[in-house]
């Protein structure tokens, strides 16, 4: 390969890498607004949930996300925890 080819690849993904961090500056308010929101409707739907039934997949989902541990080791206490935040 041509080394002025080198050159300008090193140019384009450093543009690239500029590129990104401005990006991702951008977008990071509005994804932290749509993760609040989603965690708000998911806290609703647990407590919306009637005693004795299920969770459904995207509520397991998220409590093992939020206590970092499976769902079937989660207790009813640590979601009670959980949704008290």
């Amino acid at each position: 390969m041509a080394r002025g080819m080198h050159r300008h690849r090193n140019i384009r993904l450093t543009n690239l890498r500029a590129h990104k961090k401005a990006t991702r500056a951008r977008k990071s308010p509005s994804k932290v607004k749509a993760r609040t929101r989603r965690d708000l409707n998911i806290i609703a739907k647990i407590k919306a949930t009637t005693a004795g039934t299920g969770f459904s997949s995207e509520i397991q989902s998220w409590l093992s996300r939020q206590l970092d541990k499976p769902f079937s080791k989660i207790t009813t206490d640590e979601i009670k925890l959980a949704i008290a935040e």
